[in-house]
């Protein structure tokens, strides 16, 4: 074999030797960035499912609206009671959205003929302590408990909305109610993350699961789902595998342009909440286009 021959050989190698190097190297930072993003997804979790609101609404000066205060060990959840005079009659319980300030609702409920309980997350507005899905959940439980016991209501209603669907379908799995309200609802947030960064292997660090349809297969009451068309936060795929796990009795509101902000715009979402909570004073309405409503 001659020199060049050699030369050539020994050429081929050590580009494919680099080449290859180069493939491994990348592998090895692709890998290395995956697990940091993993180790980011892990540690900010909280951050990125719970957003809560410092507006504390004090002094707000309405006297239709009676500041509520729920001791639990060393943390107060505070929130706001709506027409407090017709509480024993019928209360509806409203569980927030991740960043909703739920003392902004608090004009839209005072012309319905119902008390209505607005009360902040812990971690959020004026209540004490860090939120967690845990520690909501048996708060929520509570203050059900709380409010029956304060008041002895007739009827108990409860209105979630997007993540606050979870705590509703939580509590209405656990306690007599009258009728539970979910707006833009998921099946999980497990599933909703997924369907955010299927990249990712939510299942295996994921702490706050919020399991709707596990709850589900529980609930005896009556439901009401309202949910959106455009909805980019919780997809409808989310809600309608939720719906398909509903076992009892349910009415489905679907709005074809509404999305997860501004739902509550369209006069068919008020519409439904009304009929839901007035069996005795219901009158079908006809539905518009875009808008599709479902018994069974």
């Amino acid at each position: 074999m001659d020199l060049y021959t050699i030369f050539m050989r020994g050429g081929r190698d050590f580009k494919g030797k680099m080449k290859m190097n180069l493939l491994l190297q990348l592998f090895l930072y692709g890998a290395i960035f995956y697990v940091l993003c993993m180790i980011f997804m892990y540690l900010r979790q909280d951050s990125l499912l719970f957003y809560p609101n410092l507006a504390r609404h004090e002094g707000h000066g309405d006297e239709r609206v009676v500041d509520c205060s729920f001791h639990r060990g060393a943390v107060t959840l505070r929130g706001w009671l709506v027409n407090p005079g017709l509480a024993q009659e019928k209360l509806l319980m409203y569980y927030g959205g991740n960043a909703e300030d739920v003392f902004l609702n608090v004009d839209e409920f005072k012309d319905i003929h119902a008390a209505t309980l607005f009360v902040a997350y812990r971690g959020y507005g004026p209540s004490g302590g860090r939120p967690g899905e845990a520690e909501i959940f048996a708060d929520a439980l509570a203050v059900i408990d709380d409010m029956r016991s304060r008041y002895s209501p007739e009827q108990v209603f409860l209105i979630g909305r997007s993540l606050g669907s979870g705590v509703a379908c939580y509590v209405a799995s656990r306690r007599e109610v009258q009728g539970a309200i979910l707006v833009t609802p998921y099946d999980s947030i497990e599933n909703v993350a997924k369907s955010h960064y299927p990249w990712l292997p939510v299942a295996l660090f994921l702490r706050h699961r919020f399991a709707s349809f596990e709850f589900a297969r529980d609930i005896r009451c009556p439901l009401l789902v309202v949910y959106g068309g455009e909805d980019k936060v919780i997809g409808p795929g989310r809600t309608e595998n939720l719906i398909r796990h509903i076992r009892g009795q349910k009415e489905i509101v679907f709005l074809a342009s509404a999305d997860h902000g501004t739902i509550d715009m369209y006069p068919a979402y008020w519409q439904a909440i009304l009929r839901f909570i007035n069996p005795e004073n219901a009158v079908a309405a006809e539905p518009q286009p875009g808008e599709s409503v479902q018994k069974n």
